[in-house]
């Protein structure tokens, strides 16, 4: 009994702590939350959870290749949907759109629902020119439960393609 109770409560510590980086990285104190991560990581190194912050702590700070590394690590060993789409929000941010549409792509494979993959590639399909792939995914995204002011947006964008 004694056992279960610290390993609960060692579960516990740990959600803890992941749950305060994510709110220092939230309240943008990345060296508090950066210092907290190592300490994390030092403790059970490639944990997903901890890397995955890292990645939003450097994509935050506009550290785009440090992200992507982060992200494609974790994708080694865990395929996600969420994974996906922030590598591919940092391929985008980082001018790598083929890269971003091929992780959107591969995030609506895990999950056809993620709706804002859809949106996602349809602003890429079209700024690279792809009109009909554009419209496609517009047209998926407003499938979604979305806002009437965002449909009749998206809409309008359709018309105009």
């Amino acid at each position: 009994m004694e056992n279960e109770i610290l390993e609960e409560n060692q579960e516990n510590k740990e959600k803890t702590e992941i749950e305060i980086a994510r709110e220092l990285i939230e309240n943008c104190k990345w060296e508090d939350a950066m210092e907290l991560l190592e300490r994390m990581e030092s403790a059970e190194p490639n944990n997903p959870e901890v890397m995955l912050e890292f990645g939003r702590i450097n994509f935050e700070m506009g550290d785009y290749p440090t992200a992507i590394g982060y992200y494609e690590a974790i994708l080694e060993n865990h395929q996600s949907a969420v994974i996906y789409f922030n590598l591919g929000m940092a391929y985008e941010a980082n001018d790598e759109i083929d890269r971003a549409i091929s992780a959107y792509l591969k995030c609506l494979t895990i999950n056809e629902k993620f709706s804002f993959a859809h949106k996602k590639l349809g602003i890429l399909f079209l700024a690279r020119g792809d009109k009909e792939d554009a419209k496609e995914y517009f047209r998926n995204y407003l499938e979604f439960d979305i806002s009437e002011d965002e449909k009749e947006e998206i809409e309008k964008l359709i018309e105009r393609i």
